[in-house]
């Protein structure tokens, strides 16, 4: 069983939700506690390169997906139907998932957040 799940469905402009369980994901990975990610709902713009928000919308959080890896967090899930993923301007390191394998997910780890 995978130790802690970290769900992002809010925003990354909206609020500082998603930025705080990007937050929580490095400092258990920075501590080597097993940690994954997974996007739905609005956060899934976190994937997306081509955005420019202002002071006011938020900061520009994709440029963090990139040092993901330094951290050791390489699992980072995507519902495969979810009609948000469009394949341009993407990051490409994430994982689709059908709906079945998605709804299993959460019941693998031991600790789930959710943002």
């Amino acid at each position: 069983m995978n130790n802690t799940l970290i769900h992002l469905s809010s925003s990354p402009f909206s609020s500082l939700s998603c930025k705080e369980g990007l937050d929580l994901a490095l400092v258990l990975a920075t501590f080597e506690q097993p940690v994954d990610l997974c996007l739905s709902g609005a956060a899934i713009a976190l994937l997306y390169s081509g955005q420019n928000p202002n002071q006011t919308d938020g900061k520009h959080l994709y440029k963090l997906l990139d040092g993901l890896t330094f951290y050791d967090i390489e699992n980072v899930y995507v519902e495969a139907n979810n009609g948000l993923i469009r394949e341009s301007d993407i990051w490409p390191n994430y994982q689709a998932l059908d709906t079945p394998s998605w709804h299993a997910l959460f019941s693998q780890y031991q600790h789930v957040f959710r943002f």
